[in-house]
């Protein structure tokens, strides 16, 4: 592994844990608010429940990150919940629709946040697992979302 690429590697997991330790549980906002910083609208995913993990760009969890869902029209607030310290989340009996998903930090701007289309099917036998994958923003790429 090339120098300049180690050093990316160790940088990148030295923001998430300063991230972790400066953003404590009880800095989520009681209501998180709507962002979306995509330059193109994702696909839409398909679940029969929202769980899953946010992740950084090497697989390291993101602790501790906020989790909104949104109507789809009008973006207003339905649920939110707090990823635990190892990343993962789960929201609870979420009725079937079309929703966006928005995961962040929202007193540190460096990670560009999650902004995701997603459908709820109880139809939906298989269980998946959705990953928030957390990037630093740019000018070309920002988070997604993808499940397994």
């Amino acid at each position: 592994m090339k120098l300049s690429m180690m050093i990316r590697s160790i940088s990148s997991t030295l923001v998430v844990l300063l991230l972790w330790s400066v953003v404590t549980p009880s800095q989520c906002p009681g209501r998180l608010s709507y962002v979306n910083r995509n330059q193109v609208d994702p696909d839409e995913i398909s679940l029969n429940r929202v769980v899953g993990r946010a992740v950084d760009s090497r697989g390291v969890a993101v602790p501790e990150i906020c989790i909104g869902l949104f109507t789809n029209k009008g973006h207003r607030l339905i649920a939110q919940v707090r990823a635990n310290s190892e990343g993962r989340f789960a929201f609870k009996a979420l009725p079937e629709g079309r929703y966006r998903l928005v995961a962040r930090m929202p007193n540190y701007d460096y990670l560009c946040p999650v902004n995701a289309r997603v459908r709820i099917m109880k139809a939906r036998r298989k269980k998946q697992s959705m990953t928030l994958h957390l990037v630093p923003r740019s000018l070309d790429q920002c988070s997604w979302a993808d499940v397994k």
